[in-house]
C-alpha cells in the first residue's frame, strides 16, 4: 500500500489557478449578474431614481416654503412699521387733543375767574355804596337829633359842648339798640 504522503494533492495552494474552477466561477458570476439584473437592478434603481426624485420635490417645495416664509416675514415687518407708524399718529393726535383740552380747561377756568372776581368787585361795590347811603342816613338822623336837641335846650355855647359830647358817648348805646 502506498502510503499517503506519495499521493499527489487534487487541490491546489491558494494562488495556483484552476481553470475549471474559474470557468465555473466565471458562469456563476454571469448568471448571478443576470439573474440581478432581471430581478434586482429594476427595483433597486427604480427606487433611488423615486428617493431621488422625492428628495427633488422636497427641495423645491422647501424652496417654495422658504420663499413664502420671506414673503409673509416682509409682510409681517411692513405691517408692524405700519402699526408703529399709526401708534405713533395716534399717540401724537392724543397728545394734541389733550394740549387743546388743557388749554380750553384753562382759559374756561381763568374766564370762570375773572367772573366770579368782577362779580365779586360789584358786590363790593354794591355792599360799599348801601353802606355809604346807610352811613349817609345815619349821619344826617344823627345831625337832625343832635340839632333838635341843640335847639330845644337852647343853651350857650359851653352847655351846647356839653350836650353835643354826652350825645356822642350815648352814640354806641344807641346803635347796638
Amino acid at each position: 500500500m502506498a502510503s499517503l504522503a506519495s499521493l499527489p494533492l487534487a487541490a491546489g495552494g491558494l494562488t495556483d489557478l484552476n481553470p475549471g474552477l474559474t470557468l465555473w466561477a466565471a458562469i456563476t458570476f454571469l448568471f448571478l449578474l443576470v439573474v440581478l439584473s432581471k430581478f434586482a437592478w429594476g427595483p433597486i434603481v427604480k427606487m433611488l431614481d423615486e428617493r431621488e426624485r422625492t428628495i427633488r420635490e422636497a427641495i423645491e417645495a422647501a424652496k417654495k416654503e422658504r420663499a413664502e416664509a420671506e414673503r409673509m416675514l416682509g409682510e409681517q415687518k411692513a405691517s408692524l412699521a405700519h402699526a408703529q407708524r399709526e401708534a405713533a399718529e395716534l399717540a401724537r393726535r392724543n397728545q394734541q387733543e389733550v394740549e387743546a383740552l388743557r388749554q380750553e380747561l384753562t382759559a374756561r377756568a381763568r374766564k370762570e375767574a375773572d367772573e366770579l372776581v368782577s362779580s365779586a368787585r360789584k358786590q363790593i361795590e354794591e355792599e360799599k355804596t348801601k353802606a355809604m347811603s346807610e352811613l349817609r342816613a345815619v349821619v344826617a338822623d344823627l345831625a337832625i337829633d343832635a340839632a333838635s336837641r341843640l335847639v330845644k335846650a337852647n343853651l350857650d355855647d359851653a352847655s351846647q359842648r356839653q350836650l353835643v359830647e354826652e350825645y356822642i358817648a350815648q352814640l354806641p348805646a344807641n346803635r347796638a339798640a
